[in-house]
């Protein structure tokens, strides 16, 4: 996982959701909307994990 690919989700994610309310379609709107859900959750998995390694990184070093 990664904030860049988390964020290229949420991106066009949020992109199919606004061409399937422009076409009227209900399928498209919700494979947008859970591409940006999936997309924010990677985003947000990925930055917490960098500061638990940050975190076990600066541990280490005093040890």
């Amino acid at each position: 996982m990664s904030t860049l690919k988390g964020t290229v989700d949420t991106v066009i994610g949020k992109a199919k959701e606004k061409v399937g309310y422009a076409v009227g379609s209900d399928k498209l709107q919700a494979e947008g909307a859970a591409q940006a859900l999936k997309g924010k959750v990677e985003t947000t998995v990925s930055k917490k994990a960098d500061k638990v390694r940050e975190a076990v990184d600066d541990a280490t070093d005093k040890l």
